[in-house]
């Protein structure tokens, strides 16, 4: 017989007693699979509820699987796996997912292991590898002022799917954007993605195959390294110059091959910091236009510019349409905010946007909504202004500290005319690139392994350091401590 007691006081309602009630005798063993409950008149009765009580409290078991129930027939217990709720946790499992994950699912995540491993330190370390925005510097008011205009004004459209190629005033803003920076592009060959790292991925899944050989800088950005491994693709690296990308070196490989793709970062390079010269640019154009070679300009910091004259993106001479500019508000505004966009041909741009349809419907309105509201109310150019303003400071305290504190004899680093990355190179240290990052960090000061941002590791160390996250005195405690570890290393 099935015995249950209800507690008339408790707030729980009685339909839910009784289904814990049978739960626990199923899970405990005192009601074995095949046995009949009580029809739903009768426990009701038997218990003092009304039917219909009763009924829903079985139609859950029912619904939980704990219960076999035909027409016309008893409800009888159903002998049920257990479910991870109630059992212990084991680490076997049917399948092994590392044998079904495919070589560059396994790479990719190898990749994020490495840099998972770098990621923990001592809370006082002066951390020089964040490429994050400061989050003291985010206008969190003003955006959330944008959103709740955006939601107030438009909450029917924007909390349906948008369109693929994102919120179109968003993309005219944009396109208006751009032509302050010599781009002439309309709203129909922009492109909003998630953030730049999704809109360089959109860019090689459109133009790439597997195998396809893509001409990279070296170094270069750590990020789309393993990103073109996951794609089956080969770097191929130009080394990096004062000037940037060694284009003599560029000219003889491209007499040879017939690569994809190139990828540059021509203004404020991460790692190195280099913004590359007008001539510099032009003749990259003209190698890449005399060999129909397409360019992925990555600008994701084009507006960080607090040092001299802004020279004019790659994309602006673009005649051709060879180029696919990459930007981003992620490095400007706040990283969490994810939206980036390419800007490209339009019969380009068109397969783009079929593409992130097929991957991810359509990108988040409300924000690109909100984000266009701050542009237009010309609070993205106040931002940005103290942005500049705030980071110029940094960076000059950044080369003071080096100079002062570094053996310039043995150490060299670049002097950028804008955005957050220096790159630093340790002449004459035979011990490994590792051993000096973990004495560095030994000695409370975080900085980016070079080796990330090369395909294969270089001969000497190189670090990039980074000024985003770090305020003016934490970045001479850092140069300061970074100038005695160096110095006590390359003595020793």
């Amino acid at each position: 017989m099935l015995i249950l007691s209800l507690d008339r006081e408790s707030p729980v309602p009685a339909y839910k007693q009784i289904l814990g009630g049978v739960v626990r005798l199923v899970d405990g063993g005192s009601l074995a699979p095949g046995d009949r409950l009580p029809p739903t008149r009768v426990l009701a009765q038997r218990i003092g509820v009304h039917r219909s009580t009763v009924l829903h409290a079985y139609e859950e078991l029912w619904a939980l699987g704990y219960l076999e129930s035909r027409p016309g027939s008893y409800s009888t217990v159903r002998r049920r796996p257990r479910t991870m709720a109630t059992r212990a946790a084991s680490p076997e499992t049917a399948i092994d997912w590392q044998s079904a994950a495919t070589p560059a699912a396994r790479a990719a995540q190898e990749a994020a292991l490495r840099l998972a491993r770098l990621r923990p330190s001592p809370h006082n370390v002066v951390d020089f590898s964040r490429l994050a925005g400061d989050r003291n510097l985010a206008p969190a008011p003003e955006l959330q002022r944008c959103l709740r205009s955006a939601l107030l004004a438009e909450s029917k459209d924007l909390l349906d799917y948008g369109e693929p190629a994102g919120y179109r005033p968003l993309r005219e803003t944009i396109a208006r954007r751009m032509r302050i920076h010599g781009v002439s592009v309309s709203a129909d060959e922009v492109a909003i993605t998630g953030g730049a790292q999704q809109a360089l991925d959109l860019a090689i899944r459109t133009l790439t195959r597997p195998g396809d050989r893509i001409v990279t800088e070296s170094p270069t950005y750590s990020g789309v390294l393993p990103l073109l491994r996951f794609h089956g693709l080969e770097p191929r690296e130009i080394p990096m110059r004062q000037d940037g990308m060694d284009l003599d070196a560029l000219e003889r490989l491209l007499a040879n091959e017939r690569p994809a793709l190139l990828y540059t970062i021509p203004n404020f390079h991460n790692p190195t910091g280099i913004t590359t010269s007008q001539a510099h640019r032009e003749r990259l154009l003209a190698l890449c236009e005399a060999h129909r070679l397409p360019i992925l300009e990555d600008g994701f910091e084009e507006e960080m510019k607090y040092f001299g004259k802004a020279v004019l993106p790659i994309k602006s001479m673009d005649s051709r349409g060879l180029v696919l500019y990459v930007g981003t508000f992620s490095k400007v505004v706040f990283p969490g905010l994810r939206i980036g966009w390419i800007a490209a041909p339009r019969a380009c741009t068109d397969v783009i946007i079929a593409v992130q349809r097929t991957c991810c419907l359509s990108g988040n309105s409300l924000a690109q909504a909100a984000v266009h509201r701050f542009c237009e109310q010309g609070l993205y150019e106040a931002h940005l202004r103290r942005l500049h303003k705030a980071y110029r400071r940094r960076m000059q305290a950044m080369l003071h500290g080096l100079a002062e504190h570094l053996p310039a004899e043995r150490v060299s680093w670049t002097e950028p005319q804008g955005g957050y990355t220096l790159w630093l190179r340790v002449a004459g240290w035979r011990h490994g690139e590792a051993e000096l990052y973990d004495r560095l960090l030994r000695d409370g000061v975080k900085v980016s392994p070079g080796s990330l941002f090369f395909s294969q590791p270089p001969p000497e160390p190189h670090f990039r350091l980074s000024i985003a996250c770090l305020g003016e005195g934490e970045i001479v405690e850092g140069c300061r401590r970074l100038g005695r570890s160096l110095r006590a290393a390359l003595e020793g």
